[in-house]
């Protein structure tokens, strides 16, 4: 009873984890950018959809490294608020010179630029504060926090129509959900230091520089077809992976969950856990692929039909890469649980590596095809050293403890 009562709630906390991205996904991409689009024009919504890129990769990889950070340092060391005030601060101050400096190289224009900072800046805050409702496994919380978020940006329309400025959409959504956490939670509460500072800094740098490598390798494809074949290639292979990279948006959610629950002290994993653990990931990649399978060819027929026969043959091969990629990001997340952050950057670094080294003469010498293969070969050699050293982590952590049982 005790068992199927946890697995409810496990259950549960997917649920809420799952619909927390896919309100502020509707919020977004079916209700205001398709609405900035109609009104503002297309020019518009890619000038908005560019910046909020960079948001994606800078700001939101500082917030996350914090917010992973304080997940999985909880099992071997004792830490405060304190501890991570200054570090919050301090590379807040960074994230907000670097996106100012982008802001104003972007656009010449200093009130924008100072603008893009702050949001930079609040969003990256934002990014780690949701940790608040992780340490306490508080999932109905989470969901709260992301709908606040979401009706902040449909308020904050409201206000760009007012103003003019689109970057209030996201700045009203994003102090809301800050005004929520200040409000229930107690992360931002005064407290001392531990004196865990210089090891913080040397494991969120780690984290940092792994996230970083990853969501700048995401973005990666639509910069090099565009400066190697032509614009026009980067809409054939959107069109092709959005369906397989919109399976992302249900990967992120179990991620925080594993992380969630596997980096707690009284978790206990072993063999019997992994081949569970193992079954389910490439059960679910079996059936994202065969969703993808069907999906992305109704969806290029619907939306870009006139290129339909030039593309629908890369199908497979390009959703296969972008799974078999999305499979691996459950064991790297078990090897974070578990604080082997330089493990983690090191998978990440080598899957780098596989992936940029050989690109360019695959796109040059075989164009799109190219750039699917060179995906899917350097996603299976991360899933398999993944697999590997999350399996060998998992046994050994169970013989400690029986060998601790024993004694």
């Amino acid at each position: 009873m005790k068992l199927l009562k946890k697995d409810f709630k496990i259950a549960k906390d997917l649920l809420f984890t799952i619909s927390s991205n896919l309100v502020m996904q509707v919020a977004l991409h079916l209700i205001i950018y398709p609405l900035i689009t109609r009104f503002y024009g297309e020019d518009t919504t890619g000038d908005i959809l560019y910046f909020i890129g960079i948001v994606y990769i800078i700001p939101q990889a500082v917030g996350t490294s914090l917010n992973n950070v304080r997940l999985t340092t909880r099992k071997i060391k004792d830490t405060s608020n304190g501890d991570y005030a200054g570090i919050l601060v301090s590379m807040s101050a960074l994230t907000g010179t670097v996106c100012f400096l982008i802001g104003y190289i972007s656009s010449d224009k200093p009130f924008f630029s100072i603008l893009f900072a702050l949001f930079s800046i609040i969003y990256a805050i934002r990014m780690y504060a949701q940790v608040e409702f992780r340490l306490k496994l508080d999932f109905r919380g989470y969901f709260i926090y992301y709908t606040i978020v979401s009706i902040g940006y449909l308020i904050g329309f409201i206000f760009y129509i007012l103003t003019g400025t689109w970057i209030v959409i996201f700045l009203t959504g994003e102090l809301m959900a800050i005004g929520y956490s200040l409000w229930k939670g107690n992360i931002f509460k005064a407290e001392l230091p531990t004196g865990q500072t210089r090891f913080l800094y040397k494991t969120i740098i780690m984290i940092l520089l792994s996230i970083l490598i990853r969501d700048g390798i995401t973005q990666f494809d639509k910069v090099i077809l565009r400066v190697m074949i032509s614009a026009e290639s980067v809409t054939y292979y959107n069109a092709l992976s959005l369906i397989g990279k919109s399976a992302q948006m249900l990967i992120n959610p179990v991620n925080t969950l594993i992380l969630t629950y596997l980096s707690a002290k009284d978790s206990k994993l072993g063999r019997t856990f992994f081949k569970k653990f193992l079954l389910c990931c490439f059960g679910v990649g079996g059936i994202l692929l065969l969703f993808c399978q069907v999906a992305t060819p109704v969806y290029i027929r619907l939306f870009y039909n006139n290129f339909y026969e030039k593309v629908i043959s890369y199908g497979f091969l390009v959703n296969s890469g972008l799974i078999v990629g999305f499979i691996s990001m459950f064991f790297t997340a078990l090897i974070l649980s578990q604080g082997k952050t330089k493990l983690y950057m090191t998978i990440q670094i080598i899957w780098g590596l596989c992936y940029l080294i050989p690109l360019y003469f695959f796109i040059k010498n075989y164009g799109i095809i190219g750039l699917a293969w060179i995906t899917l070969i350097a996603n299976c050699i991360k899933l398999f050293v993944s697999l590997v050293i999350s399996r060998n982590l998992i046994v050994n952590c169970e013989e400690r403890r029986i060998f601790d049982n024993r004694r």
